[in-house]
């Protein structure tokens, strides 16, 4: 489905690979402007063929059409996968690029052996162009392509069927001798070879024409303002597809059509005003990443990638002085394995770019996908500091001892640690929801820039919340807070004897074997380690050898990505404290007052796609960590990055989310 999401721009070209290099063919005939004409095998046509035809205006437009009489289908059959990049969803590689000219498309394409798939006139100029490439092999090979060029209505059909071709995308522009277009066009001969119509006019002759050529659908459809007047460029092609289309309408028009219908979009252009264009075919490949606007071309490129997508098209437009680009997209990956490779691959790789490049590591482990990681800069096994993903490991603890009836959630927090200011009505429920209102002790830590190596007791943390009034009575609302986990690794203390490092090594760290998890109490990380970078104002400083204690229980844990997934699935499937102490930490809730988020004990709950998925995040100077995880714990996503702390247009993390738990 459409969304806008301004971006960022970050990459213009993102080849997904190489290829070996092409020979074109001899060029055709030139234009005013010039033609490219590559890898065509197609002569021109035998003496005595039909003229091209170019009917008059009728009803607000007119019929360009191949001279070919469209064939009868009891006298052949068409291979209609044969050229078409929108119904053909098999994976192959795939290119955009944009500002570019002819000329250099068309090197890069032989370069790589890839073929044009759609152009178009990049807005403003005459002599540059946005195209989306496909690899010119498997199922996706013709004998035949070519990139035109500055022709004339004309000479866009006489090229056209002199070389056997027929035109798979168009791009209008105006010049100062009247309307120029750049046309892709494919092979048309042989098994392959269709009857097409290129029409234009405004939104009712659209319509009529389409009803007037029966099986055919419309493959582009591409706006222009012909002196005030909206018109359009649609280009059809002979078709047994089941297809819809709407011009003119509003994003939730067209993805109204995709849902009723069960399609997938496949075309897609915006109109002057804002609103929009689309063309669907029927979905039988599944997950489908759909349409999007609003991005820069660089955004637009990432965004498939990250999406598992391949790009169909890419349009660009103007708005508030700003060049932005509308694309469809088609799943590129052949299976869920594939597709989620990619997604994380893809996701990881442009968040530790988007945050600084100072590096990251993801791991996405399912019941039936296995184990998907994926490392920028550190190993796999980098040991990270999770910040406040610590904090549920400290609630595991906790629900633990009251599984074990060493603890009761619902007595007050003096009945095990005296000296909490208001501890007398504080109930360690509210400390494991957030509901306790003291007092956020690290709010009035000394500056991180100048004391990040200082160690720090929990009777030094304490006697800062205690210095501070709270903020409500105990109960009266949620409000995020350290303090809470710092009260709570101190009763953990008092209860089992043990340091709370020791307390949660004996009973979580050791029986599941989280080897590379820790509860440091110093600066020390393994050498095999994520580093964290951190921005402070005036320039970049490694952060790397903080001292973690400042942290508290809520915020000094270091581990692996791989460890972190493993203690949730075992936490959410009652493995470690128990099925009755899991299910109420995931269903005694309070709403945060944040869209779907409620805070669950020592863990968040949020609805993506219509599915609950719980979760926790963390972030301290130098280090951001998200764990994200189905009900049952058989999906689980934890990924983890060195954070400036510079602002992004795009949200990856909440982008990860929704890729691997609504569309894989």
């Amino acid at each position: 489905m459409g969304r806008r999401v301004l971006s960022l721009l970050m990459i213009l070209v993102l080849p997904l690979g190489l290829a070996s290099p092409a020979t074109a063919a001899p060029p055709g005939p030139s234009g005013p402007l010039g033609v490219h004409q590559a890898q065509s095998t197609a002569g021109p046509p035998e003496a005595g063929s039909d003229a091209p035809v170019i009917d008059d205006a009728s009803s607000g437009g007119r019929i360009v059409k191949a001279t070919t009489p469209r064939p009868a289908s009891a006298a052949r059959v068409v291979d209609e996968g044969y050229g078409d990049d929108q119904l053909n969803t098999a994976p192959t590689r795939w290119w955009t690029v944009n500002g570019w000219t002819a000329e250099e498309i068309y090197d890069y394409a032989i370069d790589i052996g890839a073929r044009i798939s759609d152009v178009a006139v990049q807005p403003g100029s005459q002599v540059r162009f946005t195209a989306t490439l496909v690899e010119n092999a498997g199922s996706y090979w013709v004998s035949g392509w070519a990139l035109w060029y500055g022709l004339t209505e004309a000479q866009v059909l006489n090229y056209a069927n002199a070389y056997g071709q027929r035109p798979v995308s168009i791009s209008r522009y105006w010049t100062s001798g009247g309307w120029r277009f750049a046309v892709g066009t494919l092979d048309n001969t042989g098994a392959g070879a269709r009857a097409w119509w290129w029409y234009y006019g405004d939104t009712n002759y659209m319509f009529d024409r389409q009803q007037a050529t029966p099986g055919a659908r419309p493959t582009r459809i591409r706006p222009f303002d012909d002196g005030g007047v909206r018109r359009f460029d649609m280009l059809m092609s002979e078709s047994s597809a089941q297809w819809w289309w709407w011009l003119g309408g509003g994003v939730g028009n067209i993805n109204d059509v995709i849902r009723q219908n069960g399609a997938r979009i496949v075309d897609a252009s915006r109109n002057g005003d804002g609103s929009f264009n689309g063309i669907m075919l029927r979905n039988t490949t599944g997950y489908t990443p759909g349409w999007w606007y609003g991005f820069t071309h660089g955004e637009l490129n990432l965004k498939a990638l990250r999406l598992g997508a391949r790009l169909i098209t890419a349009q660009g437009y103007t708005e508030g002085g700003r060049e932005l680009f509308i694309g469809t997209m088609s799943r590129e990956a052949g299976n869920n394995i594939d597709l989620a490779k990619a997604m994380v691959q893809n996701t990881v790789f442009h968040t530790a770019l988007a945050h600084g490049g100072g590096g990251a590591v993801a791991e996405l482990s399912d019941s039936v996908l296995g184990r998907i990681g994926f490392a920028y800069g550190p190993p796999q096994d980098a040991r990270t500091r999770i910040a406040s993903v610590s904090k549920t490991f400290a609630a595991a603890e906790l629900m633990k001892l009251a599984a074990a009836g060493r603890v009761s959630l619902d007595n007050p927090v003096s009945t095990y640690l005296p000296g909490v200011n208001g501890g007398g009505s504080i109930t360690l429920r509210m400390l494991l929801r957030h509901t306790s209102g003291l007092y956020n002790f690290t709010d009035a830590l000394p500056d991180f820039s100048t004391t990040m190596s200082q160690g720090y007791t929990y009777p030094q943390l304490l006697a800062i919340v205690n210095a501070h009034a709270p903020l409500f009575s105990p109960g009266a609302r949620y409000s995020y807070s350290n303090s809470n986990y710092l009260v709570i690794g101190m009763i953990i203390e008092r209860v089992t004897g043990y340091t709370y490092a020791d307390a949660l090594y004996r009973d979580i760290l050791s029986p599941l074997q989280l080897s590379g998890t820790s509860v440091p109490t110093g600066t020390a990380i393994s050498s095999v380690r994520l580093r964290g970078y951190w921005w402070n104002g005036s320039s970049t400083v490694e952060v790397t050898d903080q001292n973690a204690s400042r942290w508290a229980p809520g915020g000094q844990m270091i581990s692996t990505v791989s460890d972190v997934n493993t203690f949730f699935k075992n936490l959410l499937n009652g493995t470690i404290t128990g099925t009755a102490a899991a299910d109420q930490m995931k269903t005694s809730l309070v709403y945060t007052g944040e869209g779907s988020k409620y805070a669950g004990l020592g863990m968040f709950r949020s609805t993506w796609c219509g599915k609950y998925v719980y979760w926790h995040d963390g972030s301290i100077p130098g280090y951001r960590t998200w764990s994200v995880h189905s009900a049952d714990g058989k999906r689980s996503l934890t990924w983890s990055y060195s954070d400036q702390r510079r602002a992004t247009d795009v949200n990856y993390d909440e982008e990860f989310i929704e890729s691997i738990f609504c569309n894989l």
